[in-house]
């Protein structure tokens, strides 16, 4: 039987909810505390307008000075791609010439600027400065390169008014420092022969009769690789222009004692459908060559420089495909299906079986 006395009377609300109830010594302590923090805080004030200059003011500053110097930038980026300004510009000769002749060279190349391949005016004023440049024979390493990207300039015309100038340039050797001017002549005539027209360039007989004596031009003990590069680009414009007299120096080329300069001068004879150019074609193929990479002298330079090769072969032996009249085409089938099947890197061996795809 329970007993009444253990139990809290009827009505009467539990114990703890009685205290909370009735415990408010915490709360006024909170209300206390809530007023004094109130009496703590700053007065709100109306902005002022120092703080409003800060806020807006200035950023929409920073934001005006970013804006005109991306305009200036702009401007001064279309203007230095001016052609004719960047011309003006080179008749000042400074330091800084070299760097607007190559900024020129290659806004020749640009597709967008092709018109330019055809202004008279244009490569008038650029023969005269090489000309003039030419003249002076300074060997000033910023005059040299100027006079090199006055080249490459040049090249790049559909005219044959540039042919005279490059034709001195290309033959032109007062000093071992103007070897890179020659080279860069010689492969511009070669570039500007491709723009006019092969069969209309090899017409002009001084600049066959230039070429052809420049290919025959022996090294000497002191530069002998300098002089065979000039030898080697020589290869390369003649196999450009084409032609009997060009032809048959290729052909005796092939048997030079640089290997580049029997390279270009396959490739060139290859361009034309000459079979003479299979046997050096065959050379270029073998990845077991010792004599492709003769005078490197480290293994990374003679690791790029087969692959060069090799990749330069097979596209010569697809122009000699296109061109040719078959003679010699199994031989050079076979030496791109052993690359096909070799250990070579595999965007080597899809360049070998697209050229054997397209051959007839």
């Amino acid at each position: 039987m329970s007993n009444d006395n253990d139990h809290p009377a009827a009505g009467s609300p539990p114990e703890d909810l009685w205290d909370r109830d009735h415990d408010t010594s915490n709360q006024d302590e909170t209300d206390q505390a809530a007023v004094s923090s109130q009496r703590d805080l700053p007065p709100v004030e109306a902005p002022s307008a120092a703080f409003l200059l800060q806020l807006f003011l200035i950023p929409m500053i920073i934001v005006a000075i970013m804006v005109t110097v991306w305009f200036m930038f702009s401007w001064l980026a279309h203007l230095g791609s001016d052609p004719r300004e960047l011309v003006r510009n080179l008749g000042s000769l400074n330091k800084a010439s070299w760097q607007k002749a190559l900024t020129l060279a290659n806004l020749l190349r640009d597709a967008e600027h092709d018109a330019l391949k055809d202004d008279e005016e244009l490569a008038g004023d650029l023969i005269r400065l090489l000309d003039k440049q030419l003249e002076s024979g300074s060997l000033d390493p910023a005059r040299i390169q100027l006079r090199v990207y006055l080249c490459h300039c040049l090249g790049e015309f559909r005219l044959q008014t540039t042919i005279p100038t490059l034709l001195k340039a290309a033959s032109l050797e007062r000093d071992m420092a103007e070897v890179e001017v020659r080279v860069a002549a010689l492969q511009s005539l070669a570039i500007m022969a491709q723009n006019v027209g092969p069969a209309v360039v090899r017409k002009n007989d001084s600049l066959v009769e230039g070429l052809l004596t420049i290919s025959q031009l022996r090294e000497d003990n002191s530069n002998r690789r300098s002089r065979n590069e000039i030898r080697s680009a020589a290869a390369y414009a003649l196999g450009r222009i084409g032609g009997a007299r060009s032809l048959d120096r290729l052909a005796q080329m092939t048997s030079d004692s640089y290997p580049n300069s029997r390279f270009n001068a396959a490739t060139g004879l290859a361009r034309h459908g000459d079979p003479r150019a299979v046997g050096v074609l065959l050379e270029m193929l073998d990845a077991d060559n010792p004599g492709v990479v003769a005078g490197e002298s480290t293994a990374e330079a003679r690791a790029t420089k087969r692959s060069w090769v090799i990749d330069n072969g097979i596209r010569a032996t697809g122009l000699f495909a296109r061109h040719g009249t078959g003679e010699g085409l199994e031989q050079l089938q076979a030496a791109l299906e052993r690359i096909r099947t070799s250990n070579q890197p595999m965007a080597m061996k899809l360049k070998a079986k697209k050229v054997l795809l397209e051959i007839p």
